[in-house]
Order: C-alpha cells, then structure tokens, then sequence
C-alpha cells in the first residue's frame, strides 16, 4: 500500500485531503505543521506528500528546503490557494503537481494516481568528510564526551590548544552549518559549540533545524561581537546555553572550559527533561522560520 504524507494546518482540508486518499487505497499520515511534517517524513518514508504552502512558523516552502537539504527529494504536490504558486514549483523538480483548494475534490486523486504510477524515486549520497581520528572515536568503545566544533580552522585550531589534550572529551569539526546538521545527527554530540555565522546555513538556523528534527543538542555560540540580538532568536530553544566572545577566549582559556564542564554535569533527570521537551513540535519554540542565506534563497509563498 503506497503511502501519502499529508501536511496542512487546516483541519478541515487535512481531513478532506486524507479522505479522498483513503478512498483511492491509499495509507495516509497528517501532519498539521512542517515542524510534524518533516518528523514524520523521516520516520514513515512517505511515497507521496501534499504540501500546504501557507503554514504559521515554518511554512511549505522552507519545509521543502530543509528536506532538499537533508538529500530528501520526497515526491510532492502543493496545496495552495494562490495562483501565483507556480513559481515555486520550478525550485523544486520533484514537486509534480500544484493542486488549489477550490479544486481538491475534483483534481488531487487523479494528481496523485498519476504521480504514484510514474514514481522513479532517487537517491542522494550525502558528503561529508571524517577525520581517521573521527572515525577511530566512533568505532572504539568510549566514555568520553562528544564536542562538534562548528566554526572555521582558526577556531577550531584555538579550541583543540584548549581542550585537545583533555582525556576527557573527543573532538569532531564541521566547517558549516549544513555538514553540522548531518553530523551531529550521526555523532550525537554531548555539546555543539559553534559560530554564530557561517556558511550555508547560520548557527541559529542551525539550532533550529536540529530542534525541527527532534534532536536536543546543547549549543554554545561563539562570536566575534555582543551580539545579544541573534541569541534572542533562538533563546526559547532549550539547547542554547548562551555565548562565549572569541576575544575573551583568547585572554582567558579557562573560560571555555569551564562552561564546557558547568553544560556537561547536567543530571540524567535534566537531560531526559530537554529530551522530552522536544518530542512536542512547539511551532513557537523556533519563531517564525526565515531562511536567511544562499541555501535558502528568498522562499516566501
């Protein structure tokens, strides 16, 4: 039985929606958000999604994005009620159909039929590279603590002075946000410490896009200024545990290790509380969504 992921913060549209799918045979899943679209995108592995482009927070458009980010080209069909929608579908070559609400009744299964009978579903190799030192911590045994440093080879460089020779910790590096997203995923680190701004997808972007995927990470921001602004906009996720000023790093290594070792003794109760905090897809916990770089370009329906 094919599956449909349908995805809509209309309950009544959702409904509809599922109700003409269910009546084709087909097994459908509901998300009312695309914070709940995505986890169930990568938990269910849908044949097929109907995307809502008009969603509070995160909307249809960077829902797809982050998707397209993770090398996850699910098939889809829009769901609109602008006209002007076309144009989003050219970002996307395995969006196959736009469908307008006015006319769900009368287009959606047919659209949906022809698109499940035509599947040629492909797949993406993600690149990223590990160090042999990366790899050999993954593969051995070990209590030591996780750290994914995110920021460029001069900071990165900085941090192992600090803490590199610790027997306590194991380091991994990302150079961007993007690599971070997949390697933290993979690593599972015990902290994330990272640049504010970087390459392809920022640092509270990235913060974001983890909580989305449902993985509580603790992050530390690094800066080159006070910049007390964009910490505010990521401060109701859980994780964020404030910022460090690369300037006073450097007059001070102890600051950073310290911070380290107050974040970690965190009690198992605390951590299963943040874990437990993410399961819900709280669409207030990451604001309204806004992809600010060239990975994102300008998507706003």
């Amino acid at each position: 039985m094919k599956k449909v992921l349908v995805i809509d913060d209309d309950d009544a549209t959702r409904m509809l929606i599922s109700q003409l799918l269910k009546s084709q045979g087909f097994e459908t899943f509901t998300a009312k958000n695309g914070i709940e679209g995505i986890r169930l995108a990568l938990s269910h592995h849908p044949d097929l999604m109907t995307v809502d482009l008009m969603m509070p927070h995160l909307n249809g458009l960077n829902m797809m994005k982050i998707l397209t980010m993770m090398q996850l080209e699910i098939p889809a069909i829009f769901v609109t009620v602008k006209e002007q929608a076309t144009q989003y579908k050219e970002n996307f070559p395995y969006v196959k159909h736009i469908c307008f609400k006015s006319e769900l009744r009368k287009k959606l299964t047919d659209q949906v039929n022809e698109t499940i009978n035509s599947l040629d579903r492909g797949y993406h190799d993600v690149s990223y590279v590990l160090k042999e030192k990366e790899i050999l911590s993954l593969l051995a045994k070990s209590d030591r603590q996780k750290i994914l440093i995110v920021s460029d080879s001069h900071t990165v460089e900085s941090i192992n002075t600090m803490i590199g020779e610790s027997e306590i910790y194991e380091l991994y590096r990302a150079p961007d946000g993007q690599e971070a997203v997949f390697k933290a995923v993979m690593i599972k680190p015990d902290l994330i410490i990272s640049d504010i701004d970087l390459p392809k997808i920022n640092g509270v972007n990235l913060a974001k896009i983890l909580y989305i995927l449902g993985h509580p990470f603790p992050i530390i921001y690094l800066s080159e200024k006070a910049d007390i602004e964009t910490i505010q906009k990521a401060s109701s996720l859980e994780g964020i545990k404030g910022y460090l000023l690369k300037q006073e790093l450097e007059n001070d290594n102890s600051l950073l290790e310290d911070r380290i070792d107050q974040i970690l003794q965190i009690s198992d109760e605390e951590k299963k509380a943040l874990q437990a905090s993410y399961k819900t897809a709280d669409l207030d916990k990451i604001g309204e969504f806004e992809g600010d770089s060239s990975v994102w370009a300008s998507l706003t329906p």
